[in-house]
């Protein structure tokens, strides 16, 4: 599955990506098409990944109200699903108010932001603060455009690199 989204969907959004920044007019074009594609590969992907059972820790994964990046969130969530832990995925931007459900989970040991819009820095620095006074042991790791710097504990370049930090946690 790690194959799969790193080395195929999320490559062939850095492709895309490219592909915009050279003509962005027909890169626009497809974007729905591509779009529609990804989301139909993560279902796919999603009725593969069997339901957690006695997972070792939670794992909290999200992006504010206001960010419209959501693929990274997406593809975060499936494939650390893939790997036996519960992750909780609210399907929208979040405020502090809708974290309630997953920092009430003593087993959760991670919040994971995707962060890429600069209008959201204000929301995730607040998000942020209020999460760790809720919850002092969580671990806040960010990754995106405007990560760092924003009262996180970790931020990390890219999907694999959050693989591996999430791995060492396995151990």
């Amino acid at each position: 599955m790690q194959e799969i989204v790193l080395g195929g969907v999320l490559k062939a959004w850095s492709d895309f990506a490219d592909w915009y920044g050279r003509e962005p007019a027909e890169a626009m074009k497809k974007w729905f098409d591509c779009y529609n594609t990804t989301y139909r590969v993560f279902r796919l992907l999603w009725s593969r990944v069997p339901d957690a059972v006695g997972p070792p820790f939670s794992v909290l994964v999200a992006t504010v109200r206001g960010e419209g990046h959501v693929l990274a969130r997406d593809a975060i969530s499936l494939l650390l699903a893939s790997r036996g832990l519960r992750i909780y995925r609210p399907r929208k931007g979040v405020v502090p108010e809708d974290l309630a459900e997953g920092l009430a989970d003593p087993s959760l040991k991670y919040l994971i932001l995707s962060c890429c819009q600069d209008e959201t820095r204000g929301p995730l620095i607040d998000l942020i603060k209020r999460a760790k006074a809720a919850r002092p042991d969580l671990l806040v790791i960010t990754g995106g455009r405007i990560a760092g710097g924003l009262g996180e504990d970790h931020t990390l370049p890219d999907p694999a690199s959050l693989l591996r930090f999430i791995e060492r946690g396995l151990r």
